[in-house]
């Protein structure tokens, strides 16, 4: 099969989901013996060579705006796609629905991944967003055979809003050691004296709430927080402000294999966003054996919950219960080390990139060879079930 894949920063890139999507699933498939292309953006990339580990990449420009550059990303990568000999066009999140058009009106076979709930995003004003996303879930289910969403809890809302059926593919994460610990160094932080966010400065990641409880909890450790924002924004300023001295502003940490070092090193990991679906954020630390504190959202809870009902992680509603959360995991060391064995069992079995990887090609499968929708979203769930089972067998 050949994949054209839209809607990505470009890879290799850290920014969020969508570009671990086309990193992970695209060099996955690429070994397989599948072709992969990601658009990406040219002005982000020094090296622009045309393939990165087998994936092909093509650099468009476009202008780095919060809301437009996106959208002009799509448009010219939709209208490349038109002269391209792929199979399927893939466009990831609901964003870029709308410009998808453009190679469905020319004859290609296109499918979306709406991904999470963009018409809630604050960086959109109320009204336009709603309007702009109400007709891009339309231009997506109409352009799509079936559309994917990434969580259960995006399959009832699309069920809820439009009573449409969606293939849910969840986000996945790989099991990371550490490997280099002085590499923190350099950073000012030192093995499991830290605890860790990464997640973009933004009002509805809820940063400024884990750092106020934070600092309440009076612990003695860092609170590290590697992420990119709008530097002047009365948020960040008075985030920054407030923050105290054992909070570290990295910035954007780039660099995947330091990412993963901080990961893996940190004593436990804080997650405040509260939009759908399943957030890649939250996948990586459990993946790394980081104890989450995490929001109590539906789909946290997808990721948090385990088959015997057990949690992986500590949910939190206030600021109150993220400070019991951090006091709990500082005074039991047992409680520590359980819910760092449980986090990556359920990264094992249930978010591994390789079953995210299965899932995709028996998607594009079913796309391909014209599967009606039930068809297809049955054999996606039977490989995730399937796959856990595999693991199961093996850890026996």
């Amino acid at each position: 099969m050949n994949i054209g894949f839209i809607g990505a920063r470009g890879i290799p890139h850290g920014y969020c989901s969508t570009e671990q999507i086309a990193l992970h699933v695209g060099t996955r498939l690429v070994q397989r013996g599948h072709s992969f292309t990601v658009y990406c953006r040219r002005h982000l990339y020094e090296d622009r060579s045309p393939m990165y580990r087998g994936v092909r990449r093509v650099f468009l420009p476009t202008n780095e705006h919060k809301i437009f550059g996106q959208v002009i990303h799509a448009t010219l990568s939709g209208l490349h796609a038109i002269g391209q000999p792929y199979d399927i066009v893939h466009v990831q999140c609901l964003t870029n629905a709308i410009q998808a058009l453009i190679p469905k009106l020319f004859g290609k076979r296109v499918i979306c991944n709406v991904d999470g709930q963009e018409w809630e995003n604050p960086k959109w004003p109320k009204r336009p967003r709603e309007a702009y996303f109400g007709l891009a879930a339309r231009a997506a289910m109409w352009i799509s055979p079936e559309i994917i969403t990434d969580a259960k809890g995006m399959y009832d809302i699309y069920m809820q809003r439009h009573r449409r059926p969606s293939t849910i593919i969840e986000y996945g994460a790989e099991i990371v050691e550490p490997r280099d610990p002085a590499r923190l160094d350099a950073l000012g932080l030192k093995p499991k004296e830290y605890f860790f966010i990464a997640a973009r400065l933004v009002p509805s990641n809820q940063i400024a709430i884990l750092v106020d409880a934070f600092k309440k909890s009076g612990s003695q450790r860092i609170l590290a927080i590697a992420g990119g924002g709008h530097n002047n924004s009365e948020y960040y300023l008075k985030m920054k402000e407030n923050a105290g001295d054992r909070v570290k502003f990295l910035g954007l940490v780039s660099d995947q294999s330091l990412m993963d070092e901080l990961y893996a090193n940190a004593f436990a990991y804080l997650h405040g966003p509260y939009l759908g679906g399943v957030n890649s954020a939250l996948l990586r630390p459990l993946g790394a054996g980081c104890p989450a504190i995490a929001y109590d959202s539906a789909f946290n809870r997808e990721v948090l919950e385990m088959p015997d009902g057990t949690l992986c992680g500590i949910p939190w509603k206030t600021e109150a219960d993220i400070v019991a959360g951090i006091h709990a995991l500082e005074q039991d060391a047992a409680l520590a080390a359980e819910l760092a064995k449980r986090s990556v069992r359920q990264i094992r079995a249930y978010f591994s990139w390789d079953l995210v990887a299965d899932q995709y090609e028996l998607f594009y499968r079913g796309i391909l060879e014209k599967w009606p929708g039930e068809r297809i979203r049955e054999a996606v769930a039977r490989r995730r079930e399937e796959f856990a089972a595999e693991v199961a067998a093996r850890a026996a």
